[in-house]
């Protein structure tokens, strides 16, 4: 995998006495984020909370948004509940000197008065296996961890090659991903679980929406013929996911048994466990291709 090129600079600020080094990285938003060995961490998404931990930094993190559960010393955290609702003054009231978010599950105005107030925010908004991975890469940079994390973000990677030559050669199987029944929702070719779709030789038949997510009819599914249908859930949801598309026996998906669901903590959230997530969508493709 041809690996992202972090920008990783060090700043130099005069304290009496001493020099004291900033350590810079670029966030997804295209903003440098520079920090002095931050030990007040917030981690405000799922995905960021487990990235941290993977960068050896959860025992800086003070706390966490309220989705967070992974690992599961997590949930012996404060909660801050969902970060939609925060304003800047209860995150400032935590008194972080860092603060990871996720573009799409917060207000930009809040990013916005925070830095203003002088707190370093890391935008977080990862596409892809590589981005994530990357991401990985940068915490690791800001906590002074790169040399530890780096050969665990090479391995995983490396796992991912392996699922990639695994499936290179394996028939195309059609893939519809659900992301809710009612109205029903897809996910586009730019979503990472497309990727996750493609590597296991899979097609996400609706690669070619130019969204992200979008609302798709149940003929048009009919139309495109998977011979697999997706969902996150657990068995409870795999067992409405199949009662619901029974309806339509005439569907490869129905006629192979190639309706099931992946746990969505691992699946959605684009952090470590991505890998995991990624075995199961192979088995199941596979198990539908065969």
């Amino acid at each position: 995998m041809k690996w992202i090129r972090l920008l990783a600079v060090v700043c130099l600020s005069w304290l009496p006495g001493q020099l004291l080094a900033a350590v810079c990285v670029q966030d997804d938003a295209g903003q440098a984020v520079c920090v002095k060995q931050p030990q007040r961490i917030l981690a405000l998404a799922p995905h960021l909370t487990e990235l941290v931990d993977f960068a050896g930094g959860l025992g800086r993190v003070v706390a966490v948004d309220g989705s967070s559960n992974f690992p599961a010393v997590v949930n012996s955290l404060p909660k801050m509940g969902n970060p939609w609702m925060l304003g800047a003054e209860s995150i400032l009231a935590r008194k972080p000197d860092l603060v990871l978010v996720w573009q799409s599950g917060i207000s930009m105005d809040v990013v916005v008065q925070l830095r203003k107030a002088g707190v370093p925010v890391f935008v977080s908004e990862p596409k892809s296996i590589a981005q994530v991975a990357s991401t990985m890469q940068r915490f690791a940079t800001l906590l002074g961890t790169a040399v530890a994390t780096q050969a665990k973000v090479d391995e995983w990677l490396k796992q991912f090659g392996t699922l990639r030559t695994q499936y290179a050669k394996a028939k195309p199987v059609g893939v519809f991903y659900q992301v809710w029944n009612e109205p029903l929702m897809t996910l586009g070719g730019q979503h990472v679980v497309s990727e996750v779709i493609a590597l296991c030789g899979g097609r996400n038949v609706f690669a070619d929406l130019p969204s992200l997510a979008a609302q798709v009819s149940v003929e048009n599914v009919l139309k495109r013929d998977p011979a697999v249908v997706l969902a996150s859930g657990a068995v409870q949801g795999h067992i409405a996911l199949v009662k619901q598309w029974s309806a339509w026996p005439g569907l490869a998906a129905v006629q192979r048994g190639g309706v099931y669901t992946v746990p969505g903590d691992i699946l959605v959230r684009n952090g470590p466990r991505l890998l995991e997530a990624s075995r199961q969508v192979c088995a199941h493709i596979d198990s539908a291709r065969r």
